[in-house]
């Protein structure tokens, strides 16, 4: 009963809505698992580019590198060769940091988890799960109670599977991140390590492979993700921080024990938006009216309505303001089509609102909500081909 625009595009812009047979960032940890024979009460098909005779893995998550922003680069030989000759994985949605690392702890998709956005809708508030506080930028933190990450994902994490499976498993984070809401939300049960930078992050992730036994660890690289958000992809910022990622892991091939692995992969993608291809929202915009709340992020915005009734004329007027600049449709409709995965739990249908917009060119953003006003220079979170295809490959021991 929505109306659905851009459907008919092709390309990196396309939307790819997700099916059931692809390969997400979900069945990475399922995959690495059955590939060490560890039983975790979640089966997938092992993954082509996985070795069999593996002990030890390293999941190093290059926060923002997508796989055809990679592809399409001349600074990085070692990754874009890598990248060439492997197909892409894809990010679940919404393509954002918050949303694909919890997927990747628990081996769940979106649906399943709940962590739904940059910002979700949680007691009829904002709730960003990144910083793990309420409230709206510039508005200080909402003085409600706070939400215990225990609670708010209750399944358990591929971590804690792999740890009562008797694996050794590590978390290396920065050290704002070590204990953070979000940590605990997804990849609770690891040994948690901190470390700054890339060279000590990837040492640390190394050096907690060593023993005996199976290992699993997992990485986080934020350095792409952040200069491109700053400058865009494939500004000369984007391209020193891709440039220096693979120097460092072309660099320790040859030092790898021959039994562990490192598994390259990203949470999402990223697409420039340049200012003339910004909407901006206000709260006295006339596309807002009869909307109660804005959430979600710039490519992927959250509506929640003061009257459901009014909801096919709020997808309308949206609709016929965007054209194929964007899919705007009813949340329940996205949810049935499988937007977020095959199974969506009843206590988490409120945490999107009541529609969609989901950017194919350019963002509609709101000052108040967002992050810099929604004005970077790269922005995620939609569900083109460029922001949900993210690199899956192995490096092991030349």
């Amino acid at each position: 009963m929505s109306p659905t625009r851009g459907a008919e595009l092709t390309g990196v812009d396309a939307p790819v809505v997700p099916t059931d047979d692809e390969f997400t960032l979900a069945e990475v940890l399922p995959a690495i698992a059955r590939t060490l024979g560890v039983p975790v009460g979640r089966e997938v098909d092992v993954h082509p580019a996985l070795p069999a005779d593996l002990r030890a893995v390293v999941v190093l998550l290059a926060d923002g590198l997508g796989w055809h922003q990679l592809v399409d680069t001349d600074v990085a030989p070692m990754l874009s060769a890598a990248a060439r000759a492997s197909a892409p994985i894809r990010g679940v949605l919404p393509t954002t940091t918050a949303t694909n690392l919890v997927s990747l702890g628990t081996g769940l998709p979106a649906g399943r988890h709940g962590v739904l956005g940059y910002t979700m809708v949680l007691d009829d508030a904002v709730f960003n799960p990144l910083v793990w506080r309420f409230g709206l930028r510039g508005g200080g933190a909402d003085a409600r109670v706070d939400v215990v990450p225990e609670s708010l994902v209750p399944e358990p994490t591929m971590f804690e599977r792999l740890a009562a499976a008797e694996v050794a498993t590590s978390v290396v984070v920065h050290p704002d991140f070590l204990d953070s809401g979000l940590t605990r939300a997804g990849m609770r049960g690891g040994r948690r390590l901190a470390a700054v930078g890339a060279e000590a992050t990837l040492a640390t992730a190394l050096a907690a492979t060593a023993g005996p036994g199976p290992a699993v660890v997992y990485a986080h690289h934020p350095d792409i993700d952040r200069a491109g958000h700053v400058h865009g992809p494939h500004t000369p910022d984007w391209r020193d921080a891709v440039r220096r990622l693979d120097g460092l892991l072309d660099g320790i091939r040859g030092d790898l024990p021959p039994d562990v692995a490192v598994v390259v992969t990203a949470d999402h993608g990223m697409v420039a938006v340049p200012d003339d291809d910004v909407l901006e929202l206000h709260d006295d915009h006339p596309l807002l009216d009869g909307v109660a709340l804005v959430a979600g992020e710039p490519r992927l915005r959250t509506l929640v309505l003061d009257d459901p009734d009014t909801l096919e004329r709020v997808v309308a007027r949206f609709a016929d303001a965007l054209g194929d600049r964007a899919v705007v449709v009813a949340t329940r409709d996205a949810v049935g089509q499988g937007w977020f995965g095959p199974e969506f739990p009843e206590r988490h249908t409120t945490r999107l609102g009541d529609v969609l917009v989901a950017s194919r060119v350019g963002s509609v953003a709101h000052r108040r909500v967002d992050p810099h006003g929604g004005r970077l220079a790269g922005l995620h979170g939609s569900l083109t081909a460029a922001e949900r295809d993210v690199p899956f490959f192995v490096l092991t021991r030349d």
